[in-house]
């Protein structure tokens, strides 16, 4: 089966414009070309100022991401209360855009994404649910 490709200009200009509460967001499944990695839905993960609501910024985004790329079937998840295993994941696919003066909360996202995992998986390990690495 041959991947798909994702035009990541478009879906960035997008959502950069008729989303303005979008922080940064960053896409799952996809390389550094924007082909699809492998088969099914793509991951969406953007964190949202915080003078808007949950269900208002979901409201907003699903059509926008639909719409511009409409061959694909997406997971669009809110990081602003995600867990430490979900920001970790996030932060390990591709960055699709910060917005302008949103670079330092971007950085310090990334480093607690990483901090908060590295401490999920030592207290895995101390209650013996994982292996040591």
């Amino acid at each position: 089966m041959k991947s798909k490709k994702v035009d990541l200009k478009r879906i960035s200009d997008a959502l950069t414009e008729r989303c303005p509460f979008i922080m940064f967001a960053m896409l799952t499944g996809i390389d550094q070309e924007g082909r699809q990695k492998w088969f099914g839905n793509l991951e969406l993960s953007v964190f949202v100022g915080s003078d808007i609501g949950t269900w208002y910024a979901l409201e907003k985004i699903l059509p926008v991401i639909t719409s511009t790329v409409p061959e694909f079937f997406w997971n669009v998840t809110l990081l602003n209360r995600a867990d430490a295993f979900t920001r970790y994941r996030a932060v390990q696919g591709l960055c699709l855009f910060i917005r302008e003066g949103r670079e330092q909360q971007f950085q310090q996202f990334t480093k607690h994404a990483h901090l908060d995992y590295r401490i999920l998986r030592a207290h895995l390990r101390k209650r013996g649910f994982i292996e040591n690495d």
